[in-house]
């Protein structure tokens, strides 16, 4: 199957009850017309390798063999050698920019005697990257997600970036959905990320735990600034996490019903994200700890993260084969030996680009730590699933240490909140009553600074 794009961004399509031609917006409904396909020819019609190595890209002349433009003819424009001009009896096809009709003119008329080919596969990526927010890597990294529009004359507008399509069908659809590489300005090459976050949290516990998790959701929505969509993965009902937010429940948290027995599960839990189908939808994830607060805007570090290659986590302040808690004795005991300058990192925050590349190297954390509590018993070790994570990334070089760096400090009750950077992670303060008294008293302070 075969269909057409016009010049205005719109597609060709058939009326069903009188069988004219008209064409429609990409966007509107298609209930009372048919997509115009024009046969298996989106190979022949489209500028590939073979009409490069053959020097041949402007020979094309092309006759559509079946249906309501059987008899017309596909040849490629001189100007561009790109898009295509369809033809008969010396007649061009041209759709109205006021209406929806087709009609037939003697001359050309950029951009509605154009036309560009496209696959099934090809408009289903089309559709869907009109359909999101998105990041740009290297045009304007600094302005956020912007949403994508089509505008006259092939283009498909993202904030200051104009990505021409005749320069980028086929799609190059590698890392897709979450991603997508295109050419712009002809030849050079620009990314684009996917951006729809998610923020979740493993809340498990007692009434000190589930006040901590309070807190670090007021902070991210507060301080944080954050609107984006929220899952707590839990064993608490409904009615337990809303009597957290006694004022409103947070519209956007959502609750992923877990059980979890004792504080092993409690820990392992984060994990459990990858057998959720829906956390496919996302870009980026970012798992934090309930005791720690969002002291700055969370955009920066989310679209840092959509952008990464690996796993992301900060850095903590042990080298990787010192100590326990960072999974020194696993790798001893697996005869690794990593330099003395390599630090681990604490797994209270994982910034995941998206769950297509990265699934499995949660679900393999998640077995190896099943296996390795096999072996040494459930309760034989005290640090879970921060020593195994360390581990793992040690042996399949799957994390990375920088990207969250600028963003999260480790901390005990003395942190200012002068020194703010984006989170603020309690991790070093004893006990579940003292952390409940830091938090409050970091979020007020940090509130009446504005």
């Amino acid at each position: 199957m075969t269909y057409l794009l016009s010049g205005l961004g719109t597609l060709l399509c058939q009326s069903r009850d009188s069988g004219a031609l008209v064409h429609r917006p990409l966007a509107f409904p298609l209930d009372d017309v048919d997509l115009l396909d024009i046969g298996d020819l989106t190979d022949t019609l489209l500028v590939g390798q073979r009409n490069f190595l053959c020097d041949n890209a402007e020979s094309l002349r092309c006759p559509i063999p079946t249906g309501p433009l059987a008899g017309w003819t596909a040849i490629r424009s001189p100007e561009d050698r790109r898009s295509l001009i369809l033809t008969r009896d010396g007649a061009r096809l041209r759709v109205s920019p006021q209406s929806d009709a087709i009609l037939l003119a003697d001359t050309d008329h950029w951009p509605e005697s154009r036309f560009l080919p496209l696959s099934p596969q090809d408009l289903a990526v089309l559709r869907t990257l009109l359909g999101a927010n998105w990041l740009l890597g290297t045009t304007a990294p600094e302005i956020g997600p912007r949403p994508a529009s089509i505008e006259p004359g092939f283009v498909v507008r993202i904030g200051p970036l104009d990505i021409d399509l005749r320069w980028n069908l086929p799609f190059e659809t590698g890392d897709w959905p979450n991603r997508l590489t295109v050419s712009r300005d002809a030849w050079k090459i620009e990314r684009l990320f996917r951006y729809r976050p998610l923020v979740y949290f493993a809340a498990y516990g007692d009434a000190l735990v589930m006040r901590q998790f309070a807190l670090a959701v007021t902070s991210l929505l507060t301080v944080g600034a954050y609107d984006g969509e929220i899952v707590v993965l839990t064993d608490k009902t409904p009615a337990e996490i809303g009597a957290l937010f006694p004022d409103l429940m947070p519209a956007r948290l959502v609750l992923l019903p877990m059980p979890a027995v004792d504080r092993v599960a409690y820990l392992a839990s984060r994990y459990a994200i990858a057998i959720w189908p829906g956390a496919w939808d996302f870009q980026p994830l970012l798992y934090v700890d309930a005791d720690l607060l969002f002291d700055r805007p969370v955009a920066p570090m989310l679209h840092a993260v959509a952008q990464a290659e690996h796993i992301c986590a900060p850095p903590e302040q042990y080298p990787l084969g010192e100590t326990h808690v960072i999974g020194g004795h696993l790798l001893a005991d697996d005869g690794c030996h990593p330099p003395p300058g390599r630090m681990g990192f604490n797994s209270g925050t994982l910034g995941i680009p998206n769950m297509r590349t990265h699934a499995g190297t949660l679900s393999l954390i998640a077995r190896t730590l099943r296996n390795r509590r096999t072996v040494v018993g459930r309760q034989a070790e005290t640090f879970v699933d921060q020593p195994i994570a360390n581990y793992l990334a040690y042996r399949t070089d799957t994390f990375d240490t920088a990207v969250l760096a600028p963003f999260v400090r480790l901390a005990a009750g003395d942190a200012d909140p002068a020194d703010r950077i984006g989170i603020v992670h309690f991790c070093w303060v004893a006990g579940a009553q003292a952390r409940v008294d830091v938090m409050e008293s970091y979020l007020e302070r940090v509130r009446a600074m504005g």
